[in-house]
């Protein structure tokens, strides 16, 4: 301020005017779309005074650093700027810029999208069916955007005609069918699920086709196989009925066990004692009851070497079974 008269002029001296507002967003973030595990940026700049206080808030909850993120702002060019080094799906949803200081407040939300490469998730099962039924692949996959799902025989694309159908089983599974199996159809089948961000092919399944001719081989072979299962109906491996338990014997004295085995044919019986087969040499009998088939081993005389363990053992063109028990002596 100057001030004059005709004696002179006069100045004051200069003064400062502050004016304090609340914060204002010269730019606001935008919406994003971005490939999983990509970096995804988020930048504002917001004018006020005195200088706001900024936070970033994802789906109504703030980040911090913990959060794997980055917050940096450059205070001399009003900028604040969010980075996410790799966004992941639970990531999916609304980004918040929340701007405050005392004399107020202000918001702008944008939206985070996260894309991602197709990926197939089952492996397509080999079939086989009879000529004229119906054959059904299907796939589940996941992507984004949706991929597109293409059908290969023999790794040459399928043209879609009334003879298949295509049906989407749910949001993330597509089957495909044909309707009425021919020869022609068998073959090696697989699904590429596609995007923008690249495609990926499952494993081929093989379709087999049973042909009219090769029905009635198959139904002839299983005329035969029964005939032979009625043949053998009555055959059947050793079965233990009766068998001979663990004993203490008196030295000197007898012992004798009995065994009786069911079998078709006929079952031969062994007898063991630790592992040696036992003859009339070693000073036991054989016996049979002509009545009941039960078969017998006697021991006259137990001594020494008669304790320790026995086994019998029944086989027949069947089968084989086997038991074991022990003998023991007490002397006189």
């Amino acid at each position: 301020m100057k001030i004059v008269n005709q004696l002179g002029e006069a100045v004051s001296n200069k003064a400062t005017l502050n004016v304090s507002c609340g914060p204002v967003f010269v730019i606001e973030p935008v919406d994003q779309s971005v490939l999983k595990d990509k970096e995804a940026k988020f930048e504002c700049v917001v004018k006020s005074n005195p200088k706001p206080n900024l936070v970033w808030l994802l789906n109504g909850k703030e980040f911090t650093n913990r959060d794997g993120v980055r917050i940096e702002k450059d205070v001399g060019k009003d900028k604040y700027t969010l980075v996410i080094p790799k966004v992941t799906p639970a990531q999916i949803g609304t980004i918040t810029a929340k701007a405050s200081n005392e004399f107020g407040a202000v918001e702008k939300n944008c939206q985070l999208d996260v894309l991602d490469s197709p990926r197939i998730l089952n492996k397509l099962d080999n079939l086989t069916v009879n000529e004229g039924e119906s054959a059904k692949f299907v796939v589940k996959f996941s992507g984004k955007p949706k991929p597109s799902i293409k059908w290969f025989k023999d790794d040459v694309e399928i043209q879609i005609d009334e003879s298949i159908e295509i049906q989407e089983v749910a949001e993330d599974e597509i089957s495909f069918t044909i309707k009425s199996c021919k020869a022609e159809n068998l073959g090696n089948y697989s699904a590429k699920a596609i995007n923008e961000f690249g495609e990926i092919a499952s494993n081929k399944a093989t379709l087999t086709i049973n042909s009219k001719d090769s029905l009635k081989l198959i139904l002839l072979f299983e005329i035969a196989k029964l005939i032979v299962d009625l043949t053998t109906y009555n055959k059947g491996g050793p079965k233990f009925i009766t068998k001979p338990e663990n004993t203490i014997a008196i030295q000197d004295q007898a012992a004798k066990f009995e065994c009786l085995v069911d079998a078709n044919p006929k079952a031969k019986l062994t007898w063991l004692l630790n592992g040696k087969e036992l003859t009339n040499k070693d000073n036991v009998k054989f016996e049979t009851d002509a009545k009941t088939s039960a078969v017998f081993l006697v021991i006259p005389k137990v001594m020494a070497s008669h304790i320790g363990t026995y086994t019998v053992k029944a086989t027949n063109n069947v089968g084989e079974v086997e038991h074991s028990f022990t003998l023991g002596a007490n002397g006189n």
